[in-house]
């Protein structure tokens, strides 16, 4: 009888710039037809061969709302003699690194989003992919990751890499309501749009003209982001708050 495991990504597409998903002057800068949507993020799982057998993932979209009918997909790899693949380039643009990636690809996987998106969502849209697909890959990806690299005794590590397909836009539109100081207080009152269609519980969030975080979302209400701290850096009135990890991933395993 196998064994089915889940492993949960929420990538940082803004790594340290957030001019890859809003321009300084509050203009959207939506990503376009094979973009890097996110760079390696690593996980591990348990040790030996496993097989993907489905994934699931909710993008929100721009200004709380549903992302465009647009495919996404993702690339898996392993490490070789203990080196992680290298970078693949910058979110938000085309690939221009990991020169390497052959020797480190394990499988891929295209999410139509023709046939898995979920209808009726009304903020940010669900797609899910499993081995019963009608387009693309119909069958489980089995990989082998390189033994001994996990984190942990009995876990091997894999690295997952995100394509866009299409022109997915991650702007909010929540504005600030006044300036805040840095280091000032744990809330950031918010306007014109309500807050919980574009952040969650642990969504990192960044002001649009500033490349270091704003803070980690504890509660959300509609006017109010709460942080788990002190606000990092300061906010000015009608700063846009932009989340960093809008989409949420959960890849399903058998082994």
């Amino acid at each position: 009888m196998a064994n089915y495991f889940n492993v949960k990504l929420k990538p940082d597409l803004v790594d340290g710039d957030i001019s890859k998903l809003i321009a300084n002057d509050k203009t959207d800068t939506p990503f376009t037809a094979d973009d890097i949507l996110f760079d390696w993020q690593a996980i591990d799982v348990p040790s030996g061969t496993v097989r993907l057998e489905s994934v699931t993932a909710y993008m929100i979209g721009e200004d709380g709302g549903a992302q465009p009918d647009k495919d996404f997909s993702l690339v898996f790899a392993k490490s070789v003699d203990g080196t992680a693949p290298t970078t693949l380039g910058e979110e938000n643009a085309a690939q221009t690194a990991c020169f390497e990636l052959p020797l480190h690809f394990v499988g891929a996987i295209k999410i139509e989003a023709t046939s898995a998106s979920i209808p009726g969502l009304a903020f940010g849209t669900a797609f899910s992919w499993g081995a019963q697909g009608a387009n693309g890959i119909d069958r489980s990806v089995i990989m082998s990751p390189e033994p001994i690299s996990g984190t942990n005794v009995g876990y091997d590590k894999l690295y997952v890499a995100g394509f866009a397909g299409g022109a997915f836009d991650f702007s909010t539109g929540v504005l600030s309501t006044g300036a805040i100081s840095a280091d000032d207080n744990t809330t950031v009152e918010v306007d014109t749009v309500d807050a919980r269609k574009a952040f969650q519980k642990d969504d990192i969030c960044y002001v649009h003209d500033v490349d270091t975080a704003l803070g980690t979302v504890s509660s959300v209400t509609s006017g109010v982001i709460t942080l788990t701290t002190n606000n990092v850096v300061a906010v000015a009135n009608n700063d846009e708050i932009i989340n960093a990890t809008p989409i949420t991933i959960q890849l399903g395993f058998s082994q």
